[in-house]
């Protein structure tokens, strides 16, 4: 009998150390229930699940997880004043790879939504392979209320690289956390959390299967990365125009500038019109003839200045060249500048910025008495020297671009690519680089800009849309501007400079090409969708840090 009962003592002493060995396992194990929040499954096999790691002297285990980190290239940054929060310590080509492998093969339903940011943003060019990179974290700092670890993200970035994406804008406040962004490839909403601050939230609803997909998104996305930082200045409103300063500084700035000019040659004064009608839509105008141009305006604060009458200007141009086709000759003589202009168009596109002002005036084979040359060919009309190849290449007969063009109330910001807006601009810069600004007594550019004054100023009260009167302004807009400079011209003293170049010639030629300059500019303005009232001209430029889980 008292064998029985310890041998039931035994039992229920291993039982009891059974389970007490179970609970204390659990609890053990417990402490690395965290790696369920950063497996592979939530890091979608674009970086290394979470490992465990024993620590005897705190008899637990400890998790540590790679996350990806990503950020735009630093001298972005620089150009809008401003410091990075996140910093890519060592790029991961090989992630940068496999996110963009990711994107098209497959997506995990499960998978954090940074994961899917970053293959969004991988595959449109947002990121290169040198701004992707990872950072090891600790489990430990994973509040428990959240699902998915999280990883650090700089609140400009995501702001600029949504812009790229198509997004609109509804609330940009990176101080207080909020931040709220929607287009078709998907959503960013923001909350505050009361352990790591701003938390931002992505809802991906991208489709690669659909033709055409991104192609106006990565245009944009390769602007954003522009080395000077063009592109996203402008979703600021900030541009430069080196005339002035070599900083980025408010269009506003710019405009100020130009209303005295305005003022000066007679612009009228019209009250109860649209801004972008006013005198301060037409010094934007102005200005936009001086700024460098990245490949791509982005959305903008300052899109609602940009003056319809430029609309007007560009048809006008686009019609003329069309029919300057039928001119066998004239044709020759256009296609010999469309070389000259396509080589050193090379340039250029490794810059992805276009500036009248790039450097000293070109001294090269295409000389200023050749475009002279060119010009009193057609009566002293220079618009037949930006005829360039992406636009003759659209200029067939049975082409929906000449459909629209022939289309009275066509806008050109919606029917001309954006291939002909670029090519035009850096024609137009190409041959403003071979004038010389200033000359005896006063410069060209005082001229000029009195010529431009006096022919915008007939397109005064164009409105949206503007083709009220669009037939009669086709077709006398040549004749206005023709007026306009010989009105001007007649008080410019008729001498030589510059190897014998006539002044006068000189001063029209820059005349019309900075007025085409700034029309395609303008047009290229307003080809870009609305950014969405989140943002203003009032609108700092700030970041923060926050997190994204």
């Amino acid at each position: 009998m008292p064998e029985t009962a310890a041998l039931a003592a035994l039992v229920v002493a291993a039982v009891a150390l059974v389970i007490a060995s179970a609970q204390l396992a659990q609890q053990v194990f417990a402490t690395a229930y965290v790696i369920r929040k950063c497996d592979r499954i939530v890091t979608g096999g674009l970086t290394k699940g979470g490992t465990r790691q024993w620590h005897w002297r705190q008899f637990r285990f400890t998790v540590k997880y790679q996350t990806a980190v990503f950020s735009l290239p630093y001298h972005v940054y620089d150009s809008l004043g401003i410091n990075c929060s996140v910093r890519v310590g060592s790029p991961a080509g090989d992630m940068w790879q496999r996110a963009v492998k990711q994107w098209w093969e497959r997506r995990n339903p499960a998978q954090a939504c940074w994961v899917s940011f970053v293959q969004d943003l991988a595959a449109c060019n947002c990121l290169g392979p040198r701004e992707l990179g990872t950072r090891e974290e600790s489990g430990d700092r994973i509040p428990d209320d959240l699902t998915v670890a999280p990883t650090r993200v700089d609140s400009i970035t995501i702001l600029l690289s949504c812009v790229a994406l198509g997004m609109q804008v509804y609330r940009y406040s990176p101080t207080t956390g909020e931040i709220t962004i929607s287009g078709k490839i998907g959503s960013i909403s923001s909350s505050a959390h009361p352990v790591l601050g701003g938390l931002v939230h992505y809802s991906d609803i991208s489709d690669p299967s659909i033709p055409g997909w991104l192609s106006l998104e990565k245009q944009h996305s390769r602007a954003l990365r522009q080395s000077q930082g063009v592109w996203a200045n402008a979703v600021f409103g900030r541009f430069r125009d080196i005339t002035y300063r070599t900083a980025m500084i408010p269009l506003m700035d710019l405009m100020r500038r130009q209303v005295p000019i305005l003022q000066a040659n007679g612009w009228p004064e019209t009250e109860g019109i649209p801004i972008a009608d006013s005198i301060h839509g037409a010094a934007c105008f102005m200005a936009l003839g001086h700024v460098d141009v990245s490949e791509v305006i982005p959305p903008s604060v300052s899109r609602l200045w940009a003056a319809h009458f430029a609309e007007t200007i560009v048809k006008s141009h686009q019609r003329e060249v069309f029919e300057g086709l039928q001119n066998p000759v004239q044709n020759d003589g256009a296609m010999q500048l469309q070389d000259s202009f396509e080589a050193e168009k090379a340039g250029v596109e490794m810059r992805r910025c276009s500036s009248p002002y790039s450097g000293e005036w070109v001294k090269d084979a295409m000389s200023l008495t050749t475009l002279i040359q060119h010009m009193e060919t057609r009566n002293g009309s220079a618009s037949h020297m930006m005829s360039t190849k992406s636009m003759l290449n659209h200029l067939g007969p049975h082409t929906a671009f000449v459909t629209e063009l022939r289309t009275l109330m066509a806008d050109p910001s919606s029917y001309c690519p954006l291939e002909i807006l670029w090519d035009q601009i850096c024609a137009a810069d190409a041959i403003c680089r071979r004038i010389p600004m200033v000359t005896h007594g006063r410069d060209l550019d005082s001229w000029a800009n009195k010529i431009i004054v006096n022919a915008i100023s007939q397109l005064a009260n164009d409105g949206p849309p503007s083709w009220g009167f669009v037939a009669d302004k086709l077709r006398t807009w040549p004749l206005v501007l023709a007026t306009a400079c010989n009105e001007v011209l007649d008080e410019v003293e008729d001498t030589n400079f510059l190897n014998s170049v006539p002044r006068r010639q000189a001063i029209r030629l820059l005349a019309q090409t900075r007025l085409l300059r700034s029309a395609y500019v303008t047009v290229m303005m307003r080809a870009a969708p609305p950014l969405g009232p989140g943002l203003d001209e009032n609108s700092p430029i700030e970041t923060s840090l926050a997190y994204m889980a």
